[in-house]
Order: C-alpha cells, then structure tokens, then sequence
C-alpha cells in the first residue's frame, strides 16, 4: 500500500466517493479494499471505496461506491424549467458479487443499486486493482467500466436439425504443451445468459496514469 497511487478510469465517466477509509475486510478467506480521491483536469474532487471478500461458503459479497463533484445535469429539455447553472453532484453505490484474485491483482464484478443518475441502476459494473505494497516507485492502480446488461432473445439454432445444440455447447481452450496453463472458456452465444461484463485475464489490464491518494490492498 502507498499515499500516492495512479488511477485508471474506464467507463462512461469518473466517479467518487465522501467516505475517507475504508476498513479491511472481516472475513479470513480472499478479499480486495480500498479507497482513492482524485482530481481531473475540471478541477473537481472525486473519490471511490470498495470492499469484497469471499467467506467460508465461497460466496461473495462486497460494495463499491463513487461520488464527484463534477455531477450530471438534470434537465427537462421539453419542461419549462430553466437549466441549472451547475451539475448535481453524482454518486453510485454497487452491490459486488464476484471476485477473482491472480498475484497481486483483484477483479471485482457487481450490479449497480443506487445512483443520483436513474439510467446507471441495473448497469453492471466491472472493477480491477493491483496492490503493489510499499513500493514508491510502481504505485496501485485501479481500473473500472461499466456495462449493460444483455436482453433475452432467440436461440440459434439449426433450422433443419430440430437436435442441434449447437449454441448450447462449450469448450476451454488450453495450451497443449504447458500443464499448468488455466486456458480461456468458451464465450456463450446465447442472448441473455450474461450476468457480468465481459472478464479476461487479470494480467491483460492496463492502467492509465492518473494520479490520486489512496490505498489498495488485495490479499489471498
């Protein structure tokens, strides 16, 4: 952990919290926290908080939550109301239920619960951080994008085999000379089976740099 850290944004825009700290973790098993404020080029203060662990029972529970000064605007073009000199500011609490953890870097996935922009409640929300302990020379990083939830719909199927299950079935591809190789699982096609936004390798993230106070910790 460290007082100055880099921040990597993704998503439809940044985001922040008021809470200053956050504490660690309860459960003994596999967890990620932290806390981060920050300020981009409006000048703005923004800040996030996050908590997941995984308890004895290998579920997972956790929250994130965002707030920034920077807000949205809240404006009936069509009413008659006149537009508000400033944004309100804007907030987001999630609800995380899944974690995943690879050496020294968590990726957390969960539903968006609250918001002061209703169209964000039901999004879904992916989030990745890298605790890189005491080291001043390589800071935490943390990285988050948002996304929206797939609808039902058709199946494919084979017209002229009533038997196919062709969109039913799945594979994991795995490198044949390397044992220990985790390999990559087949993406399903059918619509409306996703519950989270797309995850990949936890190494294959990348962090812009943008800088902040705050602290991450991520422990096995």
């Amino acid at each position: 952990m460290k007082i100055i850290s880099a921040i990597a944004i993704l998503g439809l825009f940044v985001i922040s919290i008021a809470t200053p700290w956050i504490t660690s973790a309860s459960a003994s098993g596999p967890s990620a926290n932290g806390s981060y404020h920050f300020v981009m080029e409006d000048g703005l203060a923004k800040s996030l908080e996050f908590e997941a662990h995984v308890d004895e029972r290998s579920n997972t529970t956790g929250h994130m939550t965002f707030t920034d000064e920077a807000g949205t605007v809240d404006w009936d073009l069509d009413g008659e109301r006149e537009r508000p000199e400033r944004a309100t500011e804007f907030f987001m609490t999630a609800a995380l239920n899944t974690l995943t953890i690879e050496s020294n870097r968590a990726l957390m996935g969960g539903v968006v619960r609250e918001s002061s922009d209703p169209s964000y409640v039901g999004k879904w929300v992916q989030l990745v951080v890298e605790d890189n302990g005491d080291n001043s020379e390589r800071p935490d990083n943390i990285s988050w994008c948002f996304c929206q939830p797939e609808p039902g719909g058709w199946i494919p199927q084979d017209l002229e085999d009533p038997r196919d299950q062709g969109a039913s079935m799945s594979w994991w591809v795995t490198d044949l000379e390397q044992e220990d190789d985790r390999g990559i699982p087949s993406e399903s096609i059918i619509p409306g089976t996703r519950t989270s936004c797309r995850a990949f390798a936890l190494s294959t993230y990348e962090f812009p740099e943008v800088r902040g106070e705050g602290q991450v910790q991520v422990s096995r």
